[in-house]
C-alpha cells in the first residue's frame, strides 16, 4: 500500500516507514490526527476498564468533534463503551485475530489500522482528520504523530489504572473554556492543544 507522509519524501509505506516517521515526528499521511480524551489531575482516563466520571457536558463535546468521522481505538476501550459509536467508522486495534464486533473494523496493529482508516477518512464528513480515543497505550504510541489534542481536563483524582501520557513541551494550549458540571459540581475545562 502506497503512503505520503508529511514534510518527508517517504512513499512506500511498511512497518519501518511508520516506526521512523513516528520517530521524526512527522504527520501521518498529510491528516489532522487528532487525540480526544478526558483525564483527571494524575492523567487517569480510566479506572477498572470504565470512565471514572460521567460529565454530559464532556461526552457532548465528545460527539461534536468526532461525529462523522474516524475513530481507532483500542479493544478495551470499544468492550469498556459496549458499543459501536454512531455516525462514525469504528476502527479496533487488537492483537487476536478471532476477535470481532458488529460495527467495527478491525485491525491488528496501529500502524494497520491507521493505514487503513485512511480511504474511510476520505469519504467521511471529517475528510481531513483521524480520531485517536483510546485507551492509553494507544494513545502512548501515537503521540509522535498527533497534530492537536483535544482534550478534557477533569478537575478530580481518581487514582484509577489506565493513564494519559505527559502532554509533549512542543504542545501549546491555544483553546480553552472553563465549566462545572450542573449534576455533579464537578469542574473541568475544555482545551485544544497543538503543536
Amino acid at each position: 500500500m502506497k503512503s505520503r507522509f508529511a514534510k518527508s519524501g517517504i512513499l512506500h509505506f511498511n512497518r519501518d516507514t511508520f516506526y521512523v516517521c513516528l520517530s521524526l515526528g512527522m504527520s501521518f499521511q498529510n491528516l489532522e490526527v487528532v487525540h480526544v480524551v478526558a483525564m483527571d489531575q494524575q492523567h487517569c482516563i480510566g479506572k477498572g476498564n470504565d470512565l471514572p466520571w460521567h460529565i454530559s457536558a464532556d461526552l457532548k463535546h465528545f460527539k461534536e468533534i468526532t461525529q462523522g468521522g474516524v475513530v481507532v481505538m483500542g479493544r478495551k476501550t470499544l468492550e469498556s463503551m459496549g458499543r459501536t459509536l454512531p455516525k462514525r467508522v469504528n476502527w479496533v486495534i487488537t492483537r487476536d485475530t478471532s476477535w470481532s464486533f458488529e460495527g467495527t473494523k478491525v485491525a491488528y496493529s496501529i500502524e494497520d489500522a491507521l493505514t487503513q482508516a485512511v480511504a474511510d477518512v476520505a469519504t467521511s464528513d471529517k475528510p481531513t482528520s483521524i480520531f485517536i480515543i483510546g485507551g492509553g497505550e494507544i494513545f502512548k504510541q501515537t503521540l509522535d504523530i498527533v497534530d492537536r489534542l483535544e482534550l478534557t481536563h477533569v478537575e478530580l483524582d481518581v487514582q484509577g489504572d489506565a493513564h494519559y501520557p505527559e502532554i509533549p513541551s512542543n504542545f501549546k494550549k491555544v483553546a480553552s473554556e472553563q465549566h462545572i458540571d450542573d449534576k455533579t459540581n464537578i469542574a473541568f475545562e475544555f482545551a485544544t492543544y497543538r503543536k
